[in-house]
């Protein structure tokens, strides 16, 4: 029986292209938004698959957002190289732009080649790249960027490719609202209010020689001054160190969420 997948749509996002390397014969669901990925999942549908990381722009909130907020756990994770192009209409020149559509994470991604081809086009946020592509033609003066695949899906040309600041990987992850197993793992924290809360937090770790692979702060939207903590490391939730520094934080936290190995 085939998986059923959320993903974001239309079809052709790199989410999609993301997931379809994960799961070849899944049955895919387009979602208008994220929340929506998340919200499928955390009603029973077997998978979604969320972008969670760009090399460039950093940590996607919405996704960061919805790992904290949704009965969800990641099952495992992709990392892709994105390479992005301007597409528009059959028969439009570079001369002919006036807006330019996409993901804002792709937009910015792009500032470089807008800011030098294309300064006075206006930019116009969509919830996907290809959604931007999917609607360009009823923009007049539009293009879009997104992948050179899916403008070619949509009966685009393409203007201009590689249109990428630099080097770019996004990291994609799988949730579910099961675990897999893995050697890595991921989790949520709020420490206590108290000096040296994140110097005897992080100690733990280092004193059962745990690596961090990441740690990133974000206000927990519950009261000003107090931070959430996504923290990825090595490791699986199985392994005996790992257990006993999952028991020794939780004296240590006001909060904590496991988002599970992977």
């Amino acid at each position: 029986m085939k998986s059923k997948v959320a993903v974001l749509g239309p079809k052709g996002t790199f989410t999609e292209i993301a997931a379809r390397r994960v799961f070849p014969e899944g049955d895919f669901i387009y979602c208008d938004t994220v929340d929506e990925v998340f919200d499928r999942v955390d009603s029973g549908m077997d998978f979604g698959v969320v972008a969670i990381e760009n090399s460039l722009e950093g940590s996607v909130n919405v996704t960061m957002d919805c790992l904290l907020d949704y009965d969800v756990r990641i099952w495992k994770e992709l990392v892709m190289d994105i390479t992005l192009c301007l597409a528009a209409p059959p028969g439009t020149k570079m001369e002919d732009v006036e807006v330019i559509a996409s993901h804002t994470h792709a937009l910015a991604q792009c500032r470089k080649f807008l800011h030098g081809g294309l300064p006075k086009a206006k930019l116009q946020r969509s919830e996907s790249t290809s959604a931007a592509m999917k609607g360009v033609k009823e923009i007049e003066g539009g293009a879009a960027i997104g992948s050179r695949e899916t403008a070619e899906s949509y009966g685009l040309e393409i203007l201009e490719d590689g249109i990428e600041d630099a080097e770019s990987k996004t990291r994609f992850v799988v949730i579910s609202k099961n675990s897999d197993k893995g050697n890595k793992t991921s989790i949520i924290v709020t420490l206590k209010d108290e000096a040296g809360a994140l110097h005897k937090f992080l100690k733990e770790f280092a004193d059962a020689k745990i690596n961090l692979t990441k740690i990133e702060s974000r206000p927990s939207r519950r009261k000003l001054g107090e931070y959430l903590f996504f923290i990825d490391f090595e490791g699986s939730l199985e392994d005996e160190n790992v257990k006993g520094v999952m028991d020794s934080i939780k004296e240590k936290t006001t909060f904590l969420k496991v988002l599970g190995s992977y």
